[in-house]
This record gives C-alpha cells, structure tokens and sequence, in this order.
C-alpha cells in the first residue's frame, strides 16, 4: 500500500542548503568570440555562484536575489592596424632632362595580438522553477533558473576600457613608425571598445554562465532502508517511486516535498 510522506523546509533552511549547493556547484567555464567594427575579441572565462537570499513565491517559484557571479575573463584582441595605412606624397621637380620625382613610400601597419587578464563580480537577482527527478538511483530536487530580472556589472566595464586602453597603448608602442599616430591609434580603438559596448559583452557573457543554470538543493537514494530495532526487528526497505516539491504558503512560505513509498 503506498505511503504518503511529507516534509517541508523554511527558507532559513533553504538559504543554508543554497549556500552548500553553490560550493557544491563548483566553477563554470565558456568561451566564445566577437567582434568590435574592424577588431576582434575572442575570451574564454571561468565563474563561480557565491551568497543570494532565496525566497518563495507560491506556488512554484524561487526568488533568489542578489547571487554573485565571480568572473575571470581572459581576453585575446586582435588590432588591424591597416586604417593608419599612408603613403608619402611624392615631390616632382621638372628639368631639361624631364621631372626628377621623389620615390614613392607607403606605410603599412601590422595586425597585432593584444592578451589581457581580468576579472570582476556581476550581481544577479532571477527566478527559478523547482524540480524533483530521478538521476541514476537517487532522486534529486533542484532549482532550475526561468528568467534573469536584474543583471548589474557595476563598474566592471569602465574598470575594462581602462585595462584595455593601458594594454593597446602599451602594445602601440612597440609599433615601428607609429609615434605619431599613436593617439589616433588608442582613439579608435578605444571608441569600438566603449563602456556601452563593454557592458554589453560582460551581460552576454554572465548570462551565458545563468543559461540552464541548475542548483542541486538535496539529494536522497530512491532506496531507503530503515535501521534494524532488535533481532526480531529487521532493516526495512521502502522505496520512493514518485517525489514532488511546490512551495506552499500557510503561515510562512516553505518549500514542502511529497513523497509515496
């Protein structure tokens, strides 16, 4: 005859099971490449999930504010320097014997390799859905992310422009011959690398990081065996065949799991 068991957590508990589940989670990886107008941008980053207050919201949602996204980024730019690109003009004197002209010479820029390291915390407030399934013989419950409703980089991206600006300049001036272009050179660049672009690329790159973003809050065997009482009391198994979690709202708000066994 199938048992019905109930348990429920608050979200005291629930917030000390989101902060072992973050550890837990570990560090995430991605990489990808963009472009800024004429300039390329490849990065690959590392981030880990620390703190959030969890709170719920019947009948299904899980509010988590104010996760923090702990990035590295490591970023490859790659300068065509060929708009700084010129020639001389060529200076023509006329003679009895016909025009003795200056030879023509032109200028050309290389494209350069700029690395940069960099790293930074975006703040994210989302909402997750809950899910109870069974994974290889245990059966996990989860929150699993639905909607982002607040991404802040904060100063990140202005704290990047500078970092690239020292960087292009630096790698600039290892340029034969751009001495005097040099400020038009960091100008440019540093116009396709602007704040609102920055911004931009470090929101894509933490969302790619949120993206199916599942935080495992407990696990349990679909087998549980009760402990023997005495000799004439053996261990007892039962298994859970069906599991379910839904936040419930009495008096307070809790994440309640139902069980049949």
């Amino acid at each position: 005859m199938p048992t019905d068991v109930i348990t429920a957590v608050d979200e005291t508990a629930a917030n000390i099971l989101l902060a072992r589940s973050e550890a837990a989670l570990g560090t995430r990886t991605a990489a990808d490449s963009t472009s800024f107008g004429p300039f390329g941008l490849s990065w690959s980053a590392s981030a880990n999930l620390t703190g959030g207050v969890m709170s719920f919201v019947a009948p299904g949602t899980v509010a988590v504010d104010d996760i923090a996204v702990n990035y590295n980024l490591s970023l490859k730019l790659t300068l065509d320097l060929s708009f700084l690109d010129f020639c001389l003009p060529r200076i023509c004197i006329p003679t009895p014997f016909g025009d003795l002209c200056t030879p023509k010479i032109c200028l050309h820029f290389p494209t350069i390799t700029v690395p940069l390291s960099f790293s930074g915390t975006a703040i994210v407030s989302a909402d997750f859905g809950l899910s109870a399934a069974l994974v290889s013989g245990d059966w996990v419950v989860s929150i699993v992310i639905q909607q982002v409703r607040k991404l802040d980089v904060g100063l990140a991206a202005t704290a990047l422009v500078t970092a690239i600006g020292a960087a292009v300049v630096a790698a600039l001036a290892a340029v034969p011959f751009i001495g005097p272009l040099l400020a038009l050179a960091a100008g440019v660049i540093l116009a396709a690398f602007g704040v609102a672009a920055l911004t931009g690329l470090l929101d894509d790159i933490v969302n790619l990081f949120l993206a199916g973003l599942s935080i495992e809050l407990a696990r349990r065997p679909q087998v549980v065996v009760l402990p023997a009482n005495g000799p004439n009391d053996p261990p007892v198994p039962f298994t859970v065949t069906a599991l379910a979690a839904e936040v419930q709202s009495t008096d307070e708000d809790e994440l309640v799991l139902s069980a049949d066994m």
